[in-house]
Protein backbone atom coordinates (compact mmCIF):
# COMPACT_ATOMS: atom_id res chain seq x y z
CA UNK A 1 0.00 0.00 0.00
CA UNK A 2 1.43 3.23 -0.85
CA UNK A 3 2.26 5.67 1.84
CA UNK A 4 0.97 9.53 1.28
CA UNK A 5 3.31 11.85 2.29
CA UNK A 6 1.47 15.44 2.64
CA UNK A 7 3.38 18.57 2.44
CA UNK A 8 1.78 22.37 3.66
CA UNK A 9 1.39 24.36 1.05
CA UNK A 10 -0.40 27.79 -0.24
CA UNK A 11 1.12 31.15 -1.32
CA UNK A 12 4.26 33.06 -0.32
CA UNK A 13 2.64 35.57 1.27
CA UNK A 14 1.01 33.46 3.58
CA UNK A 15 3.90 31.29 4.52
CA UNK A 16 4.49 31.01 8.11
CA UNK A 17 7.53 32.69 10.31
CA UNK A 18 8.09 29.35 11.77
CA UNK A 19 7.17 25.69 11.84
CA UNK A 20 8.30 22.58 13.53
CA UNK A 21 11.52 21.22 12.80
CA UNK A 22 11.62 19.20 9.75
CA UNK A 23 8.06 20.26 8.23
CA UNK A 24 8.19 20.78 4.41
CA UNK A 25 6.51 23.72 3.54
CA UNK A 26 5.42 24.42 -0.52
CA UNK A 27 5.27 27.93 -1.81
CA UNK A 28 2.39 27.37 -4.80
CA UNK A 29 2.81 30.66 -6.46
CA UNK A 30 6.70 30.52 -6.42
CA UNK A 31 7.19 26.83 -6.40
CA UNK A 32 9.34 27.25 -3.23
CA UNK A 33 10.03 24.87 -0.88
CA UNK A 34 10.95 25.58 2.84
CA UNK A 35 11.33 23.45 5.67
CA UNK A 36 10.74 24.31 9.10
CA UNK A 37 13.72 24.76 11.62
CA UNK A 38 11.70 25.01 14.78
CA UNK A 39 12.40 28.73 15.66
CA UNK A 40 11.92 29.44 11.73
CA UNK A 41 11.67 28.35 8.00
CA UNK A 42 14.93 27.93 6.09
CA UNK A 43 14.24 27.97 1.62
CA UNK A 44 15.97 24.84 0.16
CA UNK A 45 17.98 25.71 -3.04
CA UNK A 46 18.43 23.55 -5.82
CA UNK A 47 21.79 23.37 -7.45
CA UNK A 48 23.22 20.58 -10.29
CA UNK A 49 19.95 19.50 -11.61
CA UNK A 50 20.20 17.20 -14.79
CA UNK A 51 18.68 14.81 -16.78
CA UNK A 52 19.15 11.46 -18.65
CA UNK A 53 16.55 10.71 -21.19
CA UNK A 54 14.10 12.96 -20.36
CA UNK A 55 14.03 12.08 -16.64
CA UNK A 56 15.21 13.91 -13.39
CA UNK A 57 18.27 11.84 -12.87
CA UNK A 58 19.96 13.84 -9.47
CA UNK A 59 19.30 16.88 -7.71
CA UNK A 60 21.43 18.29 -5.14
CA UNK A 61 19.25 20.37 -2.64
CA UNK A 62 20.38 22.53 0.40
CA UNK A 63 18.90 24.54 3.33
CA UNK A 64 21.54 26.20 5.42
CA UNK A 65 24.18 24.05 5.13
CA UNK A 66 22.60 21.28 7.33
CA UNK A 67 20.18 18.93 5.12
CA UNK A 68 20.82 17.66 1.65
CA UNK A 69 18.35 15.85 -0.72
CA UNK A 70 19.89 13.29 -3.39
CA UNK A 71 18.18 11.64 -5.35
CA UNK A 72 18.66 9.49 -8.42
CA UNK A 73 17.29 6.11 -11.30
CA UNK A 74 19.98 3.82 -11.47
CA UNK A 75 19.75 0.55 -14.03
CA UNK A 76 20.59 -2.67 -12.91
CA UNK A 77 19.82 -5.08 -10.17
CA UNK A 78 21.92 -3.85 -7.64
CA UNK A 79 23.02 0.25 -7.77
CA UNK A 80 24.62 1.84 -4.51
CA UNK A 81 24.11 5.54 -3.28
CA UNK A 82 27.18 7.08 -1.89
CA UNK A 83 26.97 10.48 0.85
CA UNK A 84 27.57 13.69 -0.66
CA UNK A 85 30.54 15.19 -0.43
CA UNK A 86 31.69 15.93 3.46
CA UNK A 87 28.77 13.88 4.76
CA UNK A 88 28.75 9.96 6.24
CA UNK A 89 26.82 7.32 6.62
CA UNK A 90 26.07 9.08 10.52
CA UNK A 91 24.25 11.65 8.50
CA UNK A 92 21.35 9.95 7.03
CA UNK A 93 18.03 10.67 8.04
CA UNK A 94 15.84 9.18 5.37
CA UNK A 95 16.19 6.67 2.30
CA UNK A 96 13.61 5.87 0.41
CA UNK A 97 13.94 3.35 -2.86
CA UNK A 98 11.33 2.40 -5.77
CA UNK A 99 11.10 0.91 -8.54
CA UNK A 100 11.17 2.44 -11.91
CA UNK A 101 11.04 0.21 -14.62
CA UNK A 102 10.87 -3.40 -14.60
CA UNK A 103 10.70 -5.65 -17.52
CA UNK A 104 8.78 -8.91 -17.77
CA UNK A 105 9.61 -11.95 -20.27
CA UNK A 106 7.68 -14.87 -19.70
CA UNK A 107 4.47 -15.65 -18.40
CA UNK A 108 3.77 -13.46 -15.11
CA UNK A 109 1.63 -16.05 -13.07
CA UNK A 110 1.76 -16.78 -9.44
CA UNK A 111 4.78 -18.00 -8.90
CA UNK A 112 6.74 -14.83 -9.38
CA UNK A 113 8.12 -12.56 -7.42
CA UNK A 114 9.05 -8.70 -7.10
CA UNK A 115 11.30 -6.55 -4.62
CA UNK A 116 12.93 -3.35 -4.54
CA UNK A 117 14.63 -3.23 -1.12
CA UNK A 118 17.61 -1.38 0.24
CA UNK A 119 20.73 -2.04 3.26
CA UNK A 120 22.74 0.03 5.08
CA UNK A 121 26.63 -0.56 4.65
CA UNK A 122 29.51 1.06 6.08
CA UNK A 123 29.92 3.94 3.41
CA UNK A 124 27.23 3.45 1.36
CA UNK A 125 23.72 2.06 0.68
CA UNK A 126 22.79 -0.88 -1.30
CA UNK A 127 19.45 -0.92 -3.67
CA UNK A 128 18.20 -4.27 -4.47
CA UNK A 129 15.63 -4.28 -7.36
CA UNK A 130 14.66 -7.59 -9.00
CA UNK A 131 11.95 -9.78 -10.49
CA UNK A 132 11.92 -13.22 -11.25
CA UNK A 133 10.92 -12.76 -14.94
CA UNK A 134 13.02 -10.21 -15.79
CA UNK A 135 14.39 -9.78 -19.54
CA UNK A 136 16.42 -6.82 -18.93
CA UNK A 137 17.94 -5.35 -16.27
CA UNK A 138 15.47 -3.44 -14.09
CA UNK A 139 15.74 0.70 -13.07
CA UNK A 140 15.20 1.84 -9.28
CA UNK A 141 14.63 5.55 -8.42
CA UNK A 142 15.91 6.34 -4.52
CA UNK A 143 15.82 9.77 -2.64
CA UNK A 144 18.04 10.05 0.54
CA UNK A 145 17.98 12.87 3.25
CA UNK A 146 21.47 13.77 5.03
CA UNK A 147 21.37 16.58 8.02
CA UNK A 148 24.85 17.63 9.57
Amino acid sequence: MPTNIRIRRGNKANLPSSAPSGMPLWCEDTQELYVGTGNGVKIIHTYNADTVDGYHASSFLQAGNQFVITSGANTGTTTYVYPPSGYTMSNLVAFIPSIRVIHYNGDVDNNDSMYCYYSYEASRIAVICYNSEQRANPQANWLAVWRK
